[in-house]
């Protein structure tokens, strides 16, 4: 068997004890970058088409010609960063927690496990593009997660994006970790899947956070 990520995403049980019985995982660079440049190319295109504006377009059309442009291509920076920050986040924090699990695992182990779940949620974001250009559906109102059944009930927003954190994909992404776990570790598969339940509650609170906080607000003012 070789590393890679049909591989990965056809038989993932296989995959990781591939990456965990061999000395050296090749061509590991090449995965992160490439998941480095998904990222950026996927943040700056929503950029190009507006997500995320919605707030700030009011604001926009106080500008006019070179300022209104500086404006716009500021947006284009912020969201490139975000690209960045955001694949950094995912891969390299799930690495950190599987390297500190276990005493056995190499960092670079630790990364080629996490290359997978980063290409999951990055397709979830490129998911979220498609609704947008196609029937203008907002990241949290997407029929892959629990945001649209929490809008007929819920009025309150930081609940909505909340419920909008939770998907299909995530439930893929903690599938892989649940399993990554419990490779690296004897845990009983209820510790293993608490842990990773909380640690993701963690980050989908930290997402409805930042998308409830109105920055739009302090950046204009």
């Amino acid at each position: 068997m070789r590393y890679g990520l049909r591989e990965g995403l056809k038989d993932p049980g296989r995959l990781i004890d591939f990456v965990l019985g061999s000395d050296a995982v090749l061509h590991i660079k090449r995965y992160i970058t490439a998941a480095f440049i998904a990222g950026l190319l996927i943040f700056g295109f929503s950029a190009v088409i507006g997500m995320g504006t919605q707030e700030w377009a009011g604001n926009f059309v106080l500008f006019y010609g070179l300022e209104y442009d500086l404006q716009r291509f500021y947006f284009l920076l912020g969201r490139l960063g975000l690209g960045l920050l955001y694949v950094s986040i995912v891969l390299f924090f799930p690495a950190l927690f599987y390297w500190l699990m276990s005493k056995e695992l190499r960092f670079k182990q630790a990364l080629a496990l996490s290359v997978f779940p980063v290409m999951i949620l990055l397709l979830e974001q490129l998911s979220y593009i498609v609704l947008m250009a196609w029937q203008g559906i907002d990241w949290y109102s997407s029929p892959f997660s629990w945001g649209v059944i929490g809008q007929y009930f819920i009025d309150q927003a930081w609940v909505v994006y909340f419920l909008g954190a939770i998907s299909l994909f995530k439930f893929w992404v903690i599938y892989w970790q649940f399993m990554t776990l419990r490779s690296l570790t004897s845990l009983k598969w209820w510790a293993a899947f608490l842990i990773l339940l909380g640690l993701n509650i963690l980050f989908w609170t930290a997402t409805a956070t930042l998308e409830w906080l109105p920055f739009y607000r302090y950046i204009f003012l």
